[in-house]
């Protein structure tokens, strides 16, 4: 007879059941990642076709010297092949061509750092969809250890893997804990530090006002949407460097703020956050603010989800 768990279904229902979330979750991601690569090398078309027209101001400098006032275009003679192939440019007769053509040196160099940034995004990209790829190629194994691949899949993929809360596996699995999650998940930095980060606005207010102690770092990615974080601190203690870079990738992460590379993060002892009265859930007002100019180090960060400690 197949054991059951709770008066629910039988456990072997139950680990088909977390196998298909899992498959769900994978496969959403990675096609929310199909949409990203997609658009990215859309992206990418897009700019070496622009960066096309902006390198060929260089032909156009000895014109634009020459233009009268009012020209509504120039000619040039394009030499980059070996062979001459004249080439024109179309002018706004209200504004100057040496301006125009200048505009175009600099739409270049923009250009070549979008172009840069945005090839950084498509190799991670690809390379977190190959990491799921081979999770769902785990899936169909015929007894796959679920949760070192739901582990894995919340590593590789932070910001795109996610699963379904109201599925029947999560809630047998929560009515058999029979406890409440905590406002918080834990994050254990390198140091072997813990660093609570808020999980929602109501949680926020949680953590800050009834979790966190007067003397533990309090932290948000400033100006942003996101989540409260805080570093318990012994008595008298102040927060090492190390753990305060590390806090503060988890509150840029962990915020509207994610996709950038360079993050500004509020951060200070809790005593100096309050709550004005009927502010909205999350709202907090910082009475004395330092700020960190943060550059996200990816390592660093993905070390960081790897080691959260998962509830019991």
């Amino acid at each position: 007879m197949e054991e059951s768990v709770a008066g629910g279904p039988p456990a072997g229902d139950l680990a088909g059941e977390r196998r298909e979330a899992l498959l769900r979750g994978v496969g959403k991601a990675i096609g929310r990642l199909d949409r990203r690569i997609h658009a990215v090398r859309g992206d990418l078309a897009k700019m070496r076709a622009a960066q096309v027209r902006a390198e060929h101001a260089q032909f156009f400098v000895l014109a634009a010297a020459r233009a009268p006032r009012g020209a509504k275009s120039l000619e040039a003679v394009d030499w980059s092949t070996g062979e001459p192939r004249t080439i024109g440019m179309t002018l706004d007769p209200a504004k100057g061509a040496q301006e125009q053509v200048a505009a175009l040196f600099k739409q270049a160099r923009r250009l070549k750092e979008g172009s840069r940034i945005a090839h950084a995004r498509l190799a991670e990209a690809e390379a977190i969809r190959a990491k799921l790829a081979a999770l769902s190629t785990a899936l169909q194994n015929p007894d796959p250890i679920l949760e070192a691949i739901e582990i894995e899949a919340r590593a590789a993929a932070p910001r795109d893997f996610r699963l379904n809360p109201s599925s029947a596996a999560d809630n047998v699995r929560r009515s058999r804990n029979q406890v409440a999650r905590p406002a918080y998940r834990t994050f254990l930095g390198v140091s072997g530090r813990r660093i609570l980060v808020g999980r929602g606005a109501l949680h926020n207010d949680e953590l800050t006002l009834h979790v966190a102690r007067p003397r533990d770092l309090w932290l948000h990615a400033k100006n942003m949407a996101g989540a409260h974080v805080v570093v318990p601190l012994d008595k008298g203690a102040s927060c090492p460097p190390d753990a305060l870079i590390e806090a503060a990738h988890l509150a840029a992460h962990f915020s509207d703020a994610r996709d950038e590379r360079v993050v500004e993060v509020t951060y200070t002892p809790r005593r100096y956050i309050r709550k004005p009265r009927g502010s909205a859930p999350g709202a907090v007002v910082v009475d004395r603010e330092k700020v960190l100019i943060l550059r996200k180090q990816d390592d660093l960060l993905h070390r960081l989800l790897q080691a959260e400690l998962l509830e019991p």
